[in-house]
């Protein structure tokens, strides 16, 4: 028995010879401007974005650095007793250090650049030129 395929429909063309062109609303500059000011008091997305991002990290930092404890606190300060962190306390300290760095701006940050490659090809230059003196010294006083 043949299996026939069957046509997908068609759809129907569009209708080229009407007008209907959408037309875009025209606004003025004053009702954009206005427009803007009023969506000045509405928090930006981005910021909106930043904040919800920041509450599982606030979250896990919290839950990092609370304190737990082994044992019962008393006054004998042994092992068992002492509090402890879920975070070493160097890790805690160098984020707090993190946190104080100034970090360069992107003028400055092309300018260390420039300056390390200026520097990169000076050294390279330098040790190329003792590279090639050293070897015709060993040549002339070996061979």
């Amino acid at each position: 028995m043949a299996k026939t395929r069957k046509k997908p429909a068609e759809k129907p063309k569009a209708d080229t010879t009407s007008s209907a062109v959408a037309k875009k609303s025209k606004t003025t500059l004053r009702e954009r401007n206005k427009k803007a000011a009023e969506s000045k008091d509405k928090p930006r997305r981005m910021r909106k974005a930043a904040t919800q991002a920041k509450r599982p990290v606030s979250g896990a930092a919290k839950l990092l650095s609370t304190e737990f404890h082994v044992m019962p606190r008393s006054d004998s300060h042994n092992f068992f007793t002492k509090s402890r962190r879920a975070t070493p306390k160097y890790f805690v300290e160098s984020m707090a250090e993190l946190k104080n760095v100034t970090w360069p701006g992107r003028s400055e940050t092309w300018k260390l650049v420039f300056a390390v490659f200026v520097f990169a090809m000076f050294m390279g230059g330098f040790i190329a030129i003792l590279d090639f003196g050293l070897e015709r010294a060993f040549r002339n006083v070996v061979l």
